[in-house]
């Protein structure tokens, strides 16, 4: 199989050729095209043979033709390649034999690839270097993803610059086949703000506003059965009605899960909660940020989350909620469960067919717990009841359109007081997804210039996908080695903000930190997410308490990742310099 295949993107192609896409389109074929060498080579070669063509006679087809394709069909001559990247002579007939023409010059550049596409890497690891995962066929057999991760490239020379090591040259094929179009907004759908006096402390969601301009909210959050307390993540349902966030508790140690509706229903539904309402959904342990997870199904027909039971040794299992219902549900009764990702139904656009949910152990594995809407919620065991099984697998984020995943592999051990952390050789890895068996392939270290072994590894740390599903971000990285940053340079450091793209094919590096100047001093990183535009993230940070009873404090910050030797561009959210502004989420479906 040739893994450096991108068929999504050679689909945008040909459409570009013909004036086809759509202005969403347009800006992620551009983006991609700025990335990926072989798909550049890809739209050079179509041009090219576009070029050849435009001086061809037009003649009519052999007159057996259309039964030379009924045999090749019938025979099955096909069957095993996805419909794009069948020899076009199939279509042949309705065109004519320029029609043919086209189609075969245009397969062969599919399925034979150009002759000046760049060698620059091996695209799998060494069997010593990833872990090995695997499942069971879930809906029907395996077939190459539809999205696929660049080959590797080779470490920067030690000599190399800040901006040659983030910048690599890259071979000029031409153009690009449109205009740049204008990028999505940076800026969040929402943010939570906690403002007021201590005593009377008003939680609010707004709407972003330019600089200076008053805050601009969307509902007061009417929290009766407990304190408004600072929230600590936030994600935004996709159809953009429900906010599920998490608080934490003061200085107890716990946190708790919310649910609130933002917007109204749509013209003609009815609900029986008001915008404002508030869902309390259960108290956790406040540890890791394995615990702060909280996925939205694609359709928002329901939240999945963990709790880690205070008054029974930190044991965690998942729940489901059902927006509007009145209690939740459990999902696990294990006592070492995680909620990992919803997995995307490859057949109903909107909809999920079931839930990768996690088991923490001394070799920790991942289950697909099937799961469909309509579908009532009962407790499982994953061992026995999930579908599909990936050892050594813990916790898969996946993006939103389910093809790439980071997930943890290693060793895992619960440490009185935390819960379950990645002991020895923990660490992050990107991955392709399959959606139709649910296998992870292409695997990588996520960290590309780190030595993960017995003098370093990753306890945890936290990641979120942007929903151009290329975009991460990754902080609260607690690493347990000396720095391998040199004598300059803590690295991995934890306070710091990690921010990479999957197509990126230098994978993740020191040099993806955001700069040490975007972050104020003495704060600490609570929430980061990467914006669809794919250059921008949102970080939530807070300062120390003050000692004095003064509410807690945090900013938003909005930042504009630049390489090299140009600084990161930083704007602060927060309008003004009292109260707790942030986390900022983003609605998944939105394109403007």
């Amino acid at each position: 199989m040739t893994m450096n295949r991108h068929e999504p993107f050679e689909e945008l192609i040909s459409a570009s050729l013909t004036g086809d896409l759509t202005d969403v389109e347009r800006q992620r074929l551009d983006a991609h095209l700025d990335t990926c060498a072989a798909c550049r080579s890809v739209f050079a070669a179509f041009m090219e043979q576009r070029r050849i063509m435009s001086g061809l006679r037009h003649v009519a087809p052999p007159r057996d033709l259309a039964a030379r394709v009924r045999t090749g069909v019938e025979g099955g001559a096909f069957a095993t390649l996805p419909w794009w990247r069948r020899p076009a002579v199939m279509f042949a007939g309705i065109g004519g034999g320029l029609a043919a023409i086209t189609g075969v010059l245009l397969a062969l550049v599919l399925l034979n690839g150009t002759p000046d596409e760049p060698e620059i890497g091996d695209a799998t690891p060494p069997p010593s270097a990833s872990p090995t995962s695997s499942a069971t066929v879930v809906a029907s057999p395996s077939q190459e993803p539809l999205k696929t991760l660049p080959p590797i490239l080779p470490p920067a020379s030690p000599d190399a610059s800040p901006a040659e090591s983030i910048n690599p040259p890259s071979p000029s094929t031409g153009p690009s086949p449109t205009a740049t179009p204008i990028p999505p907004s940076p800026e969040p759908d929402v943010f939570i703000a906690l403002t007021g006096p201590s005593d009377n402390l008003a939680l609010m969601v707004h709407e972003p506003v330019p600089s200076g301009e008053p805050l601009r909210p969307i509902a007061q959050l009417e929290v009766f059965e407990a304190p408004n307390t600072p929230p600590i993540a936030a994600e935004l349902s996709p159809d953009g009605q429900w906010l599920a966030y998490i608080a934490e508790l003061g200085l107890s140690g716990l946190n708790e899960v919310r649910v609130a509706r933002v917007a109204d229903p749509p013209d003609g539904e009815s609900g029986q909660m008001d915008v404002g309402d508030v869902v309390i959904l259960g108290r956790s342990v406040a540890t890791t940020p394995f615990l702060k997870g909280l996925e939205w199904s694609p359709d928002s027909g329901r939240l999945a989350y963990t709790l880690a039971d205070p008054d029974a040794s930190g044991e965690s299992d998942v729940w489901i909620y059902e927006p509007e219902a009145t209690e939740p549900e459990r999902l696990t009764d294990v006592g070492n469960a995680y909620a990992a990702s919803w997995i995307p139904d490859p057949d109903d656009d909107g909809a999920a067919f079931g839930l990768w949910v996690s088991l923490a152990a001394a070799e920790p594995v991942s289950y697909v717990v099937e799961l469909a809407p309509g579908d009532e919620v009962a407790t499982v065991d994953p061992e026995e009841d999930g579908i599909a099984e990936a050892p050594d697998v813990f916790m898969p984020t996946l993006t939103p359109d389910g093809l790439i995943a980071i997930y943890w592999t290693g060793s895992m051990d619960a440490e009185d007081g935390i819960g379950w952390v990645m002991s020895e050789g923990g660490e992050p890895y990107l991955a392709e997804h399959d959606l139709e068996d649910g296998t992870f392939r292409n695997e990588r270290p996520l960290f590309s210039d780190l030595d993960v072994g017995e003098e370093g590894w990753f306890r945890y740390a936290g990641i979120s996908w942007s929903s151009d599903g290329d975009a991460y971000a990754i902080w609260d990285a607690a690493w347990t080695g000396p720095s391998q940053g040199g004598d300059d340079l803590q690295y991995p450091d934890p306070t710091r903000v990690y921010f990479g793209h999957a197509t990126d094919p230098r994978g993740l590096t020191r040099d993806h930190a955001i700069d040490e100047a975007d972050l104020p001093t003495d704060t600490r990183v609570v929430d980061a997410k990467a914006s669809p535009t794919g250059e921008h993230l949102l970080v939530t940070v807070r300062y120390p308490l003050s000692g004095d009873l003064s509410p807690p404090r945090a900013d938003l910050l909005l930042i504009e990742r630049n390489t090299g030797s140009e600084a990161d561009v930083m704007r602060n959210l927060s309008i003004n310099d009292e109260g707790w502004f942030g986390p900022a989420a983003f609605d998944a479906d939105d394109e403007d």
